[in-house]
């Protein structure tokens, strides 16, 4: 169980990780003559990290506020090319787009910092529990 609470503590923080990147491609494209192309590929391919996400929780068993938590960052991360594709139709909600990626940012960055001290808590109640029952 301890490896799985690691496991997915550190893929919560390659998720922050890929959103920090595709912020920086999308900037790589309004600034720096990038492609657009790279920031969408990588976009959906970030998409699929939640489901993983999602799957580590529950099976590390974090808590049921941190799995409701990683189900909503599943949500919120699907919608996000949902709200780019509005951008011909529905300019306004399409504007929703980088606002959704800010919330998706801090929303990673929560979950992965409570992922981790859950892991590192468990890890120090099985060395006292090991303490208490080895006498050492």
């Amino acid at each position: 169980m301890q490896i799985l609470r690691y496991l997915f503590a550190a893929a919560c923080a390659i998720f922050v990780l890929g959103i920090a990147t595709q912020v920086f491609l999308a900037g790589m494209f309004l600034f720096a003559d990038g492609s657009r192309e790279s920031h969408i590929d990588f976009g959906y391919t970030l998409t699929l990290v939640p489901i993983v996400l999602v799957l580590l929780a529950l099976l590390a068993r974090p808590g049921l506020r941190i799995v409701g938590l990683t189900v909503l960052l599943l949500a919120l991360t699907w919608l996000q090319p949902i709200l780019a594709w509005a951008r011909e139709d529905v300019p306004f909600i399409a504007a929703l787009h980088p606002v959704n990626a800010m919330l998706l940012f801090g929303l990673a960055i929560l979950i992965a910092r409570r992922a981790y001290a859950v892991a590192r808590g468990s890890a120090r109640s099985g060395a006292a529990a090991e303490t208490l029952t080895t006498g050492a």
